[in-house]
C-alpha cells in the first residue's frame, strides 16, 4: 500500500512538475558552472578542487554519453555543445589556469569526450579549434606536474587520428597562401575578428619553439576582468584592448559546424587555428576601437546588467567577441586603410616570408616530452609518435619525414650512446635484454653490473628507433633510417672505431646488429658497414673505410679486439642481408676466377661441370616439362670423397675423438640452421649452379687473360679469414673459436660460388689461390711438425678436449696452444664435413 502511495504521489508531481529533460538537465549544470566565473570576478585563485566545476564537468559528459545510448543520431545536447561553441570557452579557461587546475579538468573532460563518443567529433570547427589551442598547451621542454594527463590527452588524440585519417591535416598548422592584393579587394570583403582570450599564468618558455610566435601572428590581449559589472573596469576595457583591423577574403568568413570532407580539412583549419592567424602585438598601445567593438561592450554592459540570465549572454558575447585570427594577408592591406598605422602612428611590420611547410601540431607537442624524465610519460610519448608515423597518408607523412623527429630521435640514441661509461665489461653487453616499453624493469632499475642502467637506457631506445622504422610507412622509415646512419653510425661509430675503447664499441655495435628488426634500418647499416659500390674491388685500395677499419682490427694484437671484431663479422652473415653478403665475399667470387679452366680432364671433379655436357642436351630439346629439380653444385655425386677429406685431414694419432663418424651428432643442429638459412634468403636472386662464364669474345682485347696474367682477388674479408686460419697455431683458443663459427656461418649460404669454393677440397685452383681447405693443410702440417715434440701428447690432448669441451675455467698454467688449435681443428673439420653433407640432403 505504501509503495502505491509512493507511485501515485511521484505521478502526481510529475504532472505538476515534470523532470528536466537532458538538455535542461545539461544548460542547467553549464550555467552552474559559469556562475563561478561570475561570483569570482575579483578572486579567481581558489583551488580547482575546491570548486564544483569538475563536478558539473562529469555531470555533463555523462549527459553527453547517456545521450548517445539513446539513439544513433546526434542529441539536442550534443548540437547545444556544437553550436555554442562551449569549448573554444572552455579552452581559454585552460588557457588562463582559471581557477588553478582549470588545465588539468579540461584535458581530462576533452580526453573522456572524445574517447568515448561513437561519433567522430574531430572535424567539427567548434571542437578541433579548442583542440588545436590545447596541443598547443602542451608542453614538455619544461617539467610540468600535469605531464601525464597531458599526454593521455595527446595519446586520445593520436588514436583518434589513425581511427579517422581523414583528419589528419586538423592537427597540423597549415599556413594560408594569400593570393589575392589587397588593392583587388573590396570593401565588403573586410571584417573585423576579435578574441576574448586570458593571459596564461604559465610562461611562454622560449627554448620550446611551439610557444614562439610565429611571424604572422598577432593577438589581442584582453583585460580578465572583462565580466567586471562595476563601471570603471568597464570603462577601463576600452583603453586595454588593442582591436586590430584586418582584410579576410569573405568565403572565409563563413564556416559550417556540419562535418567536412578531407579536401575541406586543410581550408577549415587554416581558417581556425589559433596558431597560425593569431599574431601577436603590444596590447599596450593606445588606439580608436572599430565600430564593433563599441557593440561588444554594449554586449558586456547588457551582461552585467542581467545576471538572473549569465549563461546565453557570455554565449553571445563569445559569438560576438570572434576569434581574431590574422592571416598573412595583414601584409597586403593597403597602408591607408592600416588602423595600427592610422590610430597608432606605426604600422605593424609582419614579414612577408610564408613557411613553406606546415606543422603537425600533435606530433611537435608529443616529441617535447622524448626527453621527459618521468619514463611512463616518456613511453607514451613514443606511442603516439609511432602512430603518427605509421600512417598511410602520403602528404601527412611527407609532413612527419620533414619534421624535427629524425633528429630528435638521433640525437637522443646519441646522447645516450655517449653516456655510456667506458669502464663498462664488453662481455656483458650481450647479457641486456630490454625493450623500449615498460618491460624491462629490472635493468632500469637493480645494478647488474657497472654502468648496466647507461646500456638498458641506449639499447631500450635503440629497440624504439628500430621499432619506429619498422612500423613507420615507407617515407618517413626510409628518412628515420638514413639520419640514424648518417647521424650515429657514420658521425659518432666510425670515430669511436679507432678510438681507445674500441673493443666496448664493438660491443655494443654487435649487440646492436644482433637487435636489428627492420629490413630498411637494416639496409642503412649495411651501407655504413660496406659502402654503395657493388663491383669488387682492386686489391690495396680502400674504398669502404669502416670494413677497412674492421678486418685491421682483426691483425691487432690485442686478441679481445679481434674476438670481438670476430663477433661483430658474425653478426653482419646472421642478418643475411643481400648487399653486404654481396659486398663481403660473392661479387669477388661470382666470376669464377678460382677455377683452373685448363686443368686436364681426369683432373677435373668439380661438382657443376661433371654433367654440363648431358645439361645442354637437355635444354637444346623442346622439351618444356624439363626443369631442374636440385643444384648439382650443392648436391654433387661425389658428396662421401669431400665428408671424407674434412674427416681425414688431421691424422689419425691426433685425433682427440676415437669416434669417426661423430660429426653426425651436430647434424640436427645444423639441419634447423640450414632450414632457417635456405628461408632468408629465398628471395634472394643467387644462380643455382656454379658454372664458368664464357669470356672468349674478350680474350682479343685482354691476351693477359688467357694466360693467366690476372691473379684472382677473393678480397679483403675472406683474405682476412684465410690468414688467420693459417695462423691457428699461434693464436689463442678464443680467436680460433669465433674464427671457425664466422667461416661455419658463411659455409651455410646456399650461394653455389661460395658453397663451392668453401666447402670443394677437390676443386681445380688456379695456381698460387688459396682455399680453406689449403689452409687447414697448412695448420695441420704445422701441428704434424710440433705436436711430437710435447712430452706425453697423447694425454695432454686427452685432458685438453676435455677441459675445452667441458667449458671450464682456463688455468694460464695448462693452456697450450698447439694442443688447443689441435681440438679446434678437429671439432672443425667436422663440423665443415656435417655441413656439406645436410646441404647435399636438402638439395637433393
Amino acid at each position: 500500500m505504501i509503495s502505491g502511495i509512493h507511485v501515485a504521489l511521484k505521478n502526481a508531481i510529475d504532472v505538476i512538475a515534470p523532470p528536466a529533460t537532458p538538455l535542461q538537465d545539461f544548460t542547467y549544470h553549464w550555467k552552474q558552472l559559469m556562475n563561478f566565473y561570475i561570483n569570482h570576478l575579483n578572486d579567481c585563485k581558489v583551488p580547482i578542487q575546491s570548486t564544483s566545476i569538475p563536478k558539473h564537468l562529469d555531470r555533463l559528459l555523462e549527459i553527453l554519453l547517456e545521450e548517445e545510448k539513446d539513439g544513433n543520431d546526434p542529441g539536442p545536447c550534443l548540437e547545444y555543445l556544437l553550436q555554442h561553441k562551449l569549448l573554444d570557452l572552455l579552452a581559454s579557461l585552460a588557457t588562463a589556469e582559471t581557477p588553478p587546475g582549470m588545465r588539468v579538468v579540461c584535458l581530462s573532460f576533452l580526453r573522456k569526450l572524445l574517447g568515448r563518443s561513437k561519433y567522430p567529433l574531430l572535424h567539427h570547427t567548434s571542437i578541433y579549434s579548442p583542440i588545436q589551442r590545447l596541443i598547443v598547451l602542451c608542453n614538455g621542454n619544461s617539467p610540468s606536474p600535469i605531464e601525464t594527463e597531458e599526454i593521455q590527452f595527446l595519446l586520445t588524440l593520436c588514436f583518434l587520428v589513425c581511427k579517422y585519417p581523414h583528419v589528419t591535416n586538423i592537427i597540423n598548422d597549415v599556413p594560408m597562401l594569400q593570393k589575392a592584393s589587397s588593392s583587388n579587394r573590396s570593401s565588403s570583403e573586410r571584417l573585423e575578428v576579435e578574441k576574448v582570450t586570458y593571459v596564461p599564468n604559465r610562461k611562454k618558455n622560449n627554448s620550446n619553439p611551439l610557444f614562439e610566435p610565429l611571424n604572422t601572428q598577432a593577438i589581442a590581449l584582453v583585460n580578465p576582468n572583462l565580466l567586471n559589472p562595476e563601471n570603471n573596469r568597464r570603462k577601463s576595457l576600452c583603453s586595454n584592448i588593442s582591436c586590430i583591423k584586418i582584410d579576410v577574403p569573405s568565403n572565409s568568413s563563413t564556416r559550417s559546424n556540419a562535418s567536412t570532407s578531407s579536401k575541406d580539412t586543410e581550408n577549415i583549419s587554416q581558417s581556425s587555428s589559433p596558431l597560425t592567424q593569431n599574431v601577436y602585438c603590444n596590447s599596450t598601445l593606445t588606439m580608436n576601437l572599430p565600430d564593433d567593438t563599441q557593440n561588444n561592450q554594449n554586449i558586456t554592459d547588457k551582461l552585467c546588467d542581467e545576471l538572473d540570465n549569465p549563461v546565453a549572454e557570455i554565449e553571445t558575447c563569445l559569438q560576438s567577441m570572434k576569434d581574431s585570427r590574422l592571416t598573412e594577408g595583414c601584409n597586403a592591406c593597403d597602408k591607408t586603410n592600416n588602423p595600427m598605422e592610422n590610430n597608432c602612428g606605426r604600422s605593424l611590420l609582419i614579414p612577408s616570408r610564408i613557411p613553406a611547410k606546415s606543422k603537425c601540431l600533435l606530433l611537435e607537442a608529443l616529441m617535447s616530452y622524448v626527453n621527459s624524465a618521468d619514463n611512463t610519460v616518456r613511453v607514451r610519448a613514443c606511442e603516439g609518435i609511432m602512430v603518427l608515423a605509421s600512417l598511410e597518408d602520403t602528404t601527412f607523412a611527407e609532413m612527419v619525414a620533414q619534421s624535427d623527429l629524425p633528429s630528435i630521435i638521433t640525437s637522443r640514441l646519441e646522447n645516450l650512446f655517449n653516456a655510456i661509461p667506458a669502464h663498462v665489461d664488453p662481455n656483458e653487453i650481450d647479457v641486456v635484454d630490454v625493450t623500449w616499453g615498460l618491460d624491462s624493469p629490472l635493468w632500469t632499475k637493480e645494478k647488474k653490473f657497472p654502468g648496466c642502467r647507461q646500456v638498458a637506457a641506449f639499447y631500450m631506445w635503440f629497440d624504439y628507433c628500430n621499432q619506429l622504422i619498422r612500423e613507420a610507412s615507407t617515407d618517413v622509415a626510409d628518412v628515420l633510417a638514413k639520419h640514424v646512419r648518417i647521424n650515429f653510425f657514420e658521425k659518432i661509430v666510425t670515430p669511436a672505431l679507432a678510438d681507445h675503447q674500441v673493443i666496448l664499441v664493438t660491443a655494443l655495435i654487435t649487440k646492436c646488429l644482433k637487435e636489428l628488426a627492420s629490413s630498411t634500418l637494416c639496409t642503412e647499416v649495411s651501407y655504413w658497414l660496406v659502402g654503395h659500390n657493388r663491383h669488387p674491388e682492386i686489391p690495396n685500395v680502400c674504398t669502404s673505410p669502416v670494413l677497412y677499419r674492421l678486418i685491421n682490427n682483426c691483425y691487432t694484437d690485442s686478441d679481445e679486439l679481434t674476438v670481438e671484431t670476430l663477433k661483430l663479422f658474425e653478426e653482419v652473415i646472421d642478418k643475411r642481408n643481400e648487399h653486404t653478403l654481396h659486398c663481403l665475399a660473392l661479387m669477388y667470387l661470382t666470376s669464377r676466377g678460382y677455377y683452373d679452366n685448363t686443368a686436364a680432364d681426369s683432373a677435373i671433379t668439380s661438382w657443376s661441370d661433371e654433367e654440363d655436357e648431358r645439361e645442354r642436351e637437355k635444354k637444346s630439346t623442346l622439351d618444356l616439362s624439363y626443369e631442374q629439380s636440385h643444384s648439382r653444385t650443392l648436391a654433387p655425386s661425389n658428396i662421401h670423397r669431400i665428408v671424407n677429406c674434412f674427416l681425414s685431414l688431421v691424422p689419425r694419432y691426433l685425433q682427440t675423438d676415437p669416434d669417426i663418424n661423430s660429426y653426425e651428432r651436430c647434424m640436427v643442429v645444423l639441419e634447423k640452421q640450414y632450414s632457417t638459412v635456405l628461408r632468408d634468403c629465398f628471395l634472394m636472386a643467387w644462380p643455382l649452379e656454379a658454372v664458368t662464364h664464357d669470356d672468349s669474345a674478350s680474350s682479343d682485347s685482354r691476351p693477359e687473360a688467357d694466360h693467366g696474367a690476372t691473379r684472382f682477388y677473393m678480397g679483403p674479408f675472406l683474405t682476412m679469414l684465410f690468414d688467420k686460419v693459417c695462423n691457428m697455431s699461434k693464436q689463442r683458443y678464443e680467436i680460433n673459436l669465433q674464427l671457425t663459427v664466422v667461416i661455419s656461418r658463411l659455409t651455410l649460404l646456399p650461394h653455389p660460388y661460395l658453397h663451392e669454393f668453401l666447402l670443394n677440397p677437390l676443386l681445380p685452383l688456379v695456381p698460387g689461390t688459396k682455399s680453406l681447405f689449403t689452409c687447414l693443410q697448412k695448420v695441420v702440417k704445422q701441428l704434424v711438425n710440433e705436436i711430437p715434440k710435447t712430452a706425453e701428447s697423447k694425454q695432454k690432448l686427452k685432458e685438453t678436449r676435455e677441459r675445452l669441451l667441458d667449458d671450464c675455467i682456463h688455468d694460464v698454467e695448462k693452456e697450450n696452444t698447439l694442443l688447443e688449435t689441435v681440438v679446434v681443428t678437429e671439432e672443425f673439420c667436422k663440423g665443415l664435413a656435417a655441413i656439406a653433407y645436410v646441404k647435399y640432403h636438402h638439395s637433393m
